[in-house]
This record gives structure tokens, sequence and C-alpha cells, in this order.
């Protein structure tokens, strides 16, 4: 059937998953029949289909329902998880409606039959429009988002100079909000000091290091521009060729600013500084919208500076918060050159299935190995073979200048080429049949070479592999670049670390003093509790004469607050002892059934009362398990109780069993909470006790505040649910420190549950005893 001249872009990238080659040609002239211009790459695995997802980016996925050993499912959970947008239309011989309607519904874009193969050209035309649309409405969504961000931040700035008079706190909430809504790599505030000075009294938190010095420092940037912003005129530089207009080209290049803003504070004709933003990353062109914007914070700011000027007593804070770099960067491997180099040989030679893998590089006009990988044992090692360039480079059949021009050497016979010495040595000493060499550059400068080789059989790469040996020689080269950066760097980041250790050393030691504080506080507090407990049980009894009603009910409300407050004061003292490290456990062999008989029994007639059902389930291989009696029971009460308590109608189930491994899995309607398990492995035995309930569930805005001190999900003080706040903090401390944790799966109006994963043999996490 005839085709119109279709509207889609030249070039498609075409990623086809085809078993069939037939069939992926014939997908191809189809698309040629209707001047569809595309670079296309047929796939018949799932390794290969997820391996060009990673390095490739796509603008469509043709692929058969049913292939050797996988379908289009697989393939489409391959794309979900490489973050492509893209359309995937099913090319398929035959597809049932029911079968269709579930593709379309999983997430697939269309489906074409192979036998109906003229609908293609149009079913992928209209594919690519409704993504197109998509991409469309997705950026429009975000020019609204961002517009009303860019209005709250003056609101809030307004908001928080209406709060308080203490103008740092003012001045940098307003370099912290300009910075985030602007996408500006630093935002200062200069003001002048006592001799006239401009000061920088505030930059934004996320500002570099570099610009961080400027902090309390004169700022050199103000200089060209004190006249202008004095006389009420704003600052402004969209690009180098105005930094260079406006004569401030060698400060900018020491800052590596690419364009800057820069408004005067000034209010009542009085000048009280600059508002100055700074792009360092890219040139840009500031918009009409955001000058007004800035030009109303700037106003905004000068008239908060006014204000604390009049309330002279009113002390500016001397300090500024410190920033830590973040330790390690975005990278997957470590900072050691060495190191990386080695895993990029070792993935380049299993990725290719060769013998040897190597890498070389020039060093005092010589060639040397600088990492190897070998197959295995029966490979020749060439770690210690070196040579002069002249003799290496014959040795590949081209000369040094070749290399600097990027050639390739590719040979699938090494043996046939002519003989060298250079040659005779691989070929008889290291075994080398077949070699695949790119050159590797680093800034331009010819660095060495990535090989690859084979010892065993011939073999004849593949154009599509050597433009990926190329490409991995292109990121060794990357990685190479980015080692010696972080070499000259060192120095740095050992002293920014030793800061950190000795900051988190100081915390650490605080942190220790609260909890030792507050742990013979509660001792101290417990002690009259007591007595008031005592004495109000003496008299409830009536034992020195009756109390009438009142006199009774007064006395039953002491006791019962006095028996809340001990309550919290018993969890505060674990708490604090836990995170002393003064708790220690009794582990012994416990029976899990007696064990959770007991705690059933405890909970009884208070789920009875409410109407629930209370029952018990035991996998059958579950029979002891080694843990403290005292606290296992304590945790497990507490999670009985708390279901008790937020479920009024259906029941509540203590289910044990073991053997599944716990994760932070859940359906997608419901939330759950991530288990922290250090010492629970797929080889170590381990016992889950799961307390299920079908009371309000937990949102999963709720669900981020479970397990922190005192907070409930019920607030307030009309709240229907009473409670200290610490139960689910205690239980969870406790099992953590049996090595085990407390995850929650949840979902609001359906109950929840509360797993707790203990490891069978327990061994004590914190300083316990066995």
């Amino acid at each position: 059937m005839p085709q119109s001249k279709s509207t889609l872009p030249s070039n498609l990238h075409i990623l086809t998953v085809e078993d069939v080659p037939a069939d992926a040609e014939l997908v191809l002239l189809t698309l040629e029949a209707a001047n569809i211009s595309t670079i296309c790459e047929v796939v018949d695995t799932l390794a290969a289909c997820q391996q060009l997802l990673q390095e490739k980016s796509w603008d469509v996925i043709l692929a058969d329902f049913r292939l050797k050993g996988f379908n289009a499912y697989r393939v489409l959970e391959l794309l979900k998880q490489s973050g492509q947008e893209i359309p995937l239309i099913l090319v398929t011989g035959s597809l049932g409606e029911e079968a269709a309607v579930d593709c379309i519904k999983a997430g697939m874009t269309d489906y074409v039959l192979k036998d109906r193969l003229f609908r293609l050209p149009l079913v992928l035309k209209r594919s690519l429009q409704e993504f197109e649309l998509k991409r469309q409405q997705r950026l429009a969504t975000a020019q609204i988002h961002q517009q009303a961000q860019r209005e709250t931040i003056i609101n809030r700035i307004v908001r928080a100079m209406r709060e308080t008079l203490v103008l740092d706190e003012v001045l940098q909430t307003t370099v912290d909000m300009v910075s985030d809504a602007l996408q500006v790599n630093s935002c200062l505030i200069l003001r002048p000091d006592a001799a006239g000075n401009m000061i920088v009294y505030n930059i934004n938190q996320s500002a570099s290091p570099e610009w961080q010095e400027l902090l309390n420092q004169p700022c050199s940037i103000y200089a060209p521009c004190a006249e202008k912003l004095r006389q009420d005129e704003l600052i402004i530089a969209h690009s180098a060729e105005e930094l260079v207009q406006l004569g401030v080209e060698e400060i900018a290049a020491l800052y590596r600013i690419r364009a800057f803003l820069i408004l005067p504070l000034i209010y009542q004709q009085d000048f009280l500084g600059g508002l100055s933003l700074y792009q360092c990353d890219r040139e840009r062109s500031w918009t009409s919208d955001e000058v007004s914007m800035v030009k109303a914070i700037a106003d905004q700011c000068a008239i908060a500076i006014h204000q604390a000027q009049l309330f002279s007593q009113v002390q500016q804070q001397a300090k500024q918060e410190q920033f830590l770099n973040q330790i390690g960067r975005a990278l997957n491997s470590s900072l050691d050159p060495g190191y990386i180099l080695q895993e990029i040989v070792r993935l380049t030679g299993e990725c290719f299935g060769v013998d040897r893998a190597l890498l070389f590089a020039i060093e005092a006009g010589r060639i040397h190995i600088k990492n190897e990988w070998l197959a295995n044992q029966q490979v020749f090692s060439m770690i210690d073979f070196n040579a002069s360039v002249g003799d290496w480079f014959d040795s590949l059949e081209r000369t040094p200048q070749d290399a600097q021009t990027n050639f390739v050497f590719h040979a699938p016979d090494y043996a046939l080429l002519p003989p060298t010495p250079a040659r005779l040595t691989l070929v008889h000493q290291k075994n080398v049949l077949s070699v695949l060499s790119v050159p590797i550059f680093i800034r331009d400068q010819f660095f060495g070479g990535l090989e690859i080789h084979t010892t065993t059989v011939h073999r004849h790469f593949t154009q599509d592999e050597i433009d990926l040996l190329q490409r991995i020689a292109d990121q060794t080269a990357i990685a190479l670049y980015n080692a010696q950066s972080y070499e000259r760097l060192e120095q740095t980041i050992q002293t920014r670390t030793r800061e950190l250790e000795e900051e988190k050393r100081l915390s650490d030691a605080a942190n220790r003093a609260k909890s030792e504080f507050l742990a013979n506080m509660s001792h101290e507090l417990r002690t009259p509790l007591t007595g008031i407990l005592g004495f109000s049980s003496v008299l409830l009894k009536q034992i020195f004469g009756p109390l009438n009603e009142k006199q009774q009910q007064y006395i039953e409300n002491i006791y019962t607050c006095g028996e809340h407050l001990l309550s919290l004061i018993n969890d505060l003292l674990d708490l604090s002892k836990i995170e002393a490290g003064r708790e220690d456990l009794i582990l012994e062999s416990l029976d899990v059934r007696e064990l959770g008989e007991t705690c059933i029994s405890l909970i009884q007639e208070q789920a009875e009362s409410k109407g629930l059902q209370v029952s018990l389930a035991i996998a059958p291989e579950v029979d002891y398990c080694v843990a403290d009696r005292r606290r296992l029971k304590q945790i497990l009460f507490n999670l009985l109780s708390n279901a008790v308590k937020f479920t009024e109608t259906g029941s509540v189930t203590l289910a044990i069993d073991s053997g599944k491994q716990p994760t932070s899995g859940a359906p997608s309607d419901q939330s759950s909470t991530t288990p922290y398990l250090p010492l629970l492995t797929a080889h170590s035995p381990f016992i889950t006790f799961n307390v299920i309930d079908t009371g309000i569930g937990i949102s999963p805005e709720g669900l981020s505040l479970l397990f922190q001190p005192f907070q409930q999900l019920d607030g307030g003080l009309d709240r229907k649910y009473q409670g200290t706040g610490l139960g689910l903090v205690l239980a969870r401390k406790l099992a953590q420190l049996h090595g085990g944790d407390i995850s929650v799966t949840s979902k609001l109006g359906s109950g929840s549950c509360f797993a707790l994963h203990l490891p069978k043999y327990c061994k004590v996490s914190g300083g316990s005893k066995d």
C-alpha cells in the first residue's frame, strides 16, 4: 500500500529487538519505502539490548513480542530501567486482542502485525508525536512551576523580614532563596564597613568553597562597578563580550564568571550595599522578569538593613556556618588511578571476550605496559614487556605520526603481516593471534593506547566492536584526566577529611554526654515518682478511711498520670542507656511458641474489650531463637499494643516465620520503610515476627515520622490515641541492638504490618554481651 511522505525527523535512531533476521530486514525495508531515514541496530538478546540502552540514546524501540528466551515485557523492563522516555512498538506475528490490551496497559505504546507492516510508518509517526506532545506538556508544567516558585520566594522573604529583626538571618535566607530560585552559582550581599570598603556579609550556602572564602572579606568584583551602583544603576552582563565592555574581564576570569547581575541596595537615597548574582557554569541572558524579581528583593533587603540599623543594640551574628565538601564525587570507582585503569582494562577484556587486554603509555621515549588483564593463567603476561617507540609502532604496522591522527590498528591474523623483530616477539613469545588497538588522547595529547588480543583463536572484530573500543578509550582518557586532577587535589581532600573527622568526633562526644545526662536524670526523676505512685495506691485502697467520689476521682487521675509519666521515664531511660552504649543483653535460647503465646496473652483482654480477634500463626520450621527474653517481649508487646490501640474493628495477628529475605518492596498501592540489616544476609538464618492489623493504616507522609522520638501520627492536644512517642523508637533501638531491625508496610485505611527481623543466632550490636 503506498504511503504519503513522512514528516518524521531524519535519521531516526531505532533499536530493533528481533531474532529473525528476515523480519528485521523487512521492517527496515518498510521504513525505507515510506521515505523514513533511520539509523537502526538489531539485537536478539536481552544482554545486547540492555547494553545498547545504556550506551546510546534512541528515538524508538521496535520489538517482537515473543523471542528466544524472553518476550517484549522484559524489553519494556530494560527500557524503564534505562530512563529513556521513548515509544516501544510491538512488531509481531500474531497478538490477540486481550494480549494487546495487556501490553498497552503495561506501558507499550502500540503494536503492528507483521502481515500488516504497511501500518508501521503511520503508527511510528503517531507514537513519536504523542511522546513529543507529552514532553511539551511536561515542559509547560515546569515553566508554570518555576514561575510559581519565583513568586513564592518573594513572599517567603517578605515574611521572614517581618518575623525577625536579626538581619543576618533575613539576608542569609534571601541569598539562599535567590540562588535556589534562579539557579545561580553564587549570590552575595555586600555592605560597606566603617572604612567604606565593600564587605561580603552573606553568601548562599550552596556556593563553592572558593566563593565561600570571600565571606567577611573586601570584594574586588565590586570596585569597577561602584560608581554606577551608588547612582542607583544596576549592572548586568549576559556574556563574555559584555564582561569585556564593562572592564571586568580579568576579575571575571579569576572567579570563572560568565554572567552576572548586580543591583544597589538603596533606601531613602542612602546607599546600603549591593545584591549580586553570578553565573559561572554558562553564559546567561537575564530576563526582564528575573531582573524585576531581583529588584523587588533588593528593595526588601534595603528596607531590612535600614530597619536593623535603627535597632543598633541587635548584634549581627559574627559566625557563618561552615560548609563541608562532599567527599566522594559522583564516581563509581576509587580515586586511585591505578585501580581505575585496572578496572577499565578488566571490564574491556571481559566485555570483548578476548584473552588479553592491556593499556600502554609512552614514558621517556619507550612503551610501557601500565595495566593488563588476562583471561586465565595460561595466557602469557606482557606486563614486563617494554620497547622503544619505533619498535612498538612497527609491531602495529604504523608510525608514531599515525597515532597522532587517531589511527586504529586491526589485524585479524597478526602472523600474516610482514615479519619484524617486534612482531615476531609478540607472535612467538606472547602467542598473539589477533590484535585491535586504539590510541588514547588526554586533552589532545597522545598518552598511549588500549589494546585487546586473542591468543587461542583468530578473530575479526566488527566495526561496531572497533567503535566500542574507541569509546572505551575515550572514557579511559576521561578517567586518566580525572585521576590526574584528583591527585593534585589529594592534599586538599585530606585536610578537609581531617576537619570532618574532628567535627564528627566532637559531635559524637556531645551526643554521648547528652545520653548520659538523660540517663542520670531519668533515675533521679523515677525515685520521687515511685513515692507518688505508692502513696496514691495506698489512698485508693482506702486503708486509712473512705474517700468521697471526687477524692477518689482525683487520686485515680494522679495514679494514672504517674503511671504514664513512669512509662515515659522508663522508655527515656532505656533509650538513653542504649544510645550511651550501657545496655547489656542477656541472650538465651527461647521457645518461639511459648514467647508468642505469652505476648498474645498480655494484650488479649485489651483486644477483646474492643471486640477484636487475636491470633497467633507460627511457621512449622520455626522452633526457637536466641535473644534477650525481657527485651524481645518488650518489643513484641509494644508492637501488639500499638496494633490494638489503632484498630477499631477486625483483627490483630502475630505471624512468625523465617526464610523470607526482608526487603523494602511493597505493592504499588502501599507504603513501606526499608530495614537496616547489617547482620542479616542471604546466607544467615533469621526469624521474622509480623504484627498485622486491620487498623487505620499509615500514609506515606506518616511513615517518615515513624521511629522518631516524641513523634506521633495523631498529633495535637485533641488527639484520639494517647502515647509517649517513644515506644517505636525504643523497639527499633532494641531490635538493632540484637543485630536486626523493624520494617513497616502499610496502606492508609487498610491496616499495617510491622515486621521485626532478628538473626536466629543473635550477634549483639553496640557493645552488649552475649
